[in-house]
C-alpha cells in the first residue's frame, strides 16, 4: 500500500509538472516569439538512474561524432567524469535528451527541495528554446571538453593538450556560464509574466546570493592566471628537457581540466544569471542569440560587472538592431 501510495504521488506530480510547464511553454512562445516543440514526455526517475541517463548521452554523443572508445577506455573516463562531481549537484537536477524529446527529473528533487521544481523544469524548457532558436547550439559542452581533452592525450600529443587548456578549454567554460545564466533568465522573465511573482523573486534572490558567494570561482579555477601558470611552467620543463611530458602530468592536467569545469558548472547559473539576465533585458532574445553565436569577448570581470559588458556590447550588437 505505501508503495502503490507511492507511485500515486509520483504520478500526480508528474501530470502537475507536466500541466504547468505546458503553460510556461505557451508562455515563452508568446513572449520571445521563438516557435519551438514541447516535451514528448516527463519521466522522474531516482538518482542513480539519471547519473546513468546523463553519462550514457554523453557516450551517445561521442559516438556519433566519430569518437568511439573501447570498453575499458569509457571506464577511465567515467572515473574521471565521477571523480569531478561535486557533492549535491544531482540533488536538483533535471534534463532534457534533445534525442528522444524527454525531460528527465531526479525524484529525490521532489521530495526534498519541492520548491525547485518550477524553476529547474522552467531552466531546461528555456534550454529547449534556445536549441531551437539559435543555428549553432552549445547543447553539450561537456562532452566537447570531454572530446578535446582525451583525444589530446589519447594523440600523446602534449602541445595541443596544453593549447586546448589556453584557448579552447576557458571558452568553452565562459560560453557555458553565460548559456546557463541565459536559461535561467528567461525563466525568470517567463514566471514573473504568467503571475508568479512569489517564485520569480524567490528565484532572483537566490541566484543573486549564490552570484555573489561563487563569482570568484571564475577568477580561480583553472582559468586566467592560475591556469596560465600551470601551462606555462609545464611548457618551460618540455622545452628546458627537449622531450614529451610525462603521462602523469597529462592525465592530471585532464582531471584538473574537467573537475575545474564540473565545479564551475555545478553553480554556472549562479555565475551567468545576471550578466544574462542584463542583456536580456537590454537588448531581448536577440541580445542573448547575438552573443552565444557571435561569441563576443566574455571575460570573468564582466560576469562581476555586467554593466561594464553592456557598454562594451553597444557597438558590435548594433548590427542586429
Amino acid at each position: 500500500m505505501k508503495n502503490l501510495n507511492e507511485q500515486k504521488d509520483v504520478e500526480s506530480t508528474k501530470e502537475w509538472i507536466n500541466q504547468t510547464l505546458k503553460e510556461m511553454h505557451r508562455k515563452m512562445v508568446e513572449l520571445f516569439g521563438v516557435d519551438f516543440t514541447y516535451f514528448r514526455d516527463v519521466k522522474i526517475l531516482g538518482q542513480p538512474e539519471i547519473v546513468k541517463q546523463l553519462t550514457q548521452r554523453i557516450r551517445n554523443g561521442l559516438e556519433e561524432d566519430g569518437v568511439v572508445y573501447t570498453d575499458i577506455q569509457w571506464i577511465q573516463i567515467c572515473e574521471i567524469l565521477s571523480k569531478s562531481q561535486e557533492t549535491g549537484f544531482f540533488e536538483y537536477f533535471a534534463f532534457y535528451n534533445p534525442k528522444d524529446e524527454v525531460l528527465y527529473v531526479n525524484g529525490k528533487m521532489m521530495a526534498d527541495y519541492p520548491e525547485k521544481i518550477i524553476s529547474v523544469c522552467a531552466h531546461e524548457l528555456s534550454e529547449k528554446l534556445l536549441s531551437r532558436y539559435l543555428s549553432s547550439y552549445l547543447g553539450a559542452p561537456k562532452q566537447a571538453l570531454v572530446k578535446m581533452l582525451v583525444e589530446a592525450k589519447k594523440a600523446n600529443n602534449a602541445e595541443k593538450l596544453y593549447d586546448l587548456l589556453d584557448d579552447e578549454y576557458r571558452d568553452t567554460v565562459f560560453l557555458t556560464v553565460f548559456k546557463e545564466g541565459c536559461c535561467e533568465a528567461i525563466g525568470f522573465h517567463t514566471l514573473r509574466n504568467m503571475g508568479y511573482e512569489i517564485e520569480a523573486a524567490s528565484m532572483d534572490e537566490d541566484l543573486q546570493s549564490g552570484h555573489s558567494k561563487c563569482i570568484k570561482l571564475l577568477f580561480e579555477i583553472d582559468i586566467g592566471n592560475r591556469s596560465q601558470r600551470g601551462v606555462s611552467k609545464v611548457r618551460t620543463r618540455l622545452h628546458s628537457e627537449n622531450s614529451a611530458a610525462p603521462a602523469a602530468d597529462e592525465e592530471k592536467l585532464v582531471e584538473e581540466a574537467l573537475g575545474g569545469y564540473q565545479k564551475i558548472k555545478g553553480v554556472s547559473y549562479y555565475l551567468g544569471y545576471p550578466l544574462a539576465k542584463a542583456v536580456l533585458e537590454k537588448y531581448g532574445i536577440k541580445g542573448i542569440k547575438f552573443v552565444l553565436e557571435e561569441q563576443p569577448l566574455l571575460e570573468a570581470e564582466y560576469f562581476a560587472n555586467p554593466q561594464a559588458y553592456l557598454t562594451r556590447l553597444e557597438k558590435p550588437i548594433s548590427v542586429i538592431e
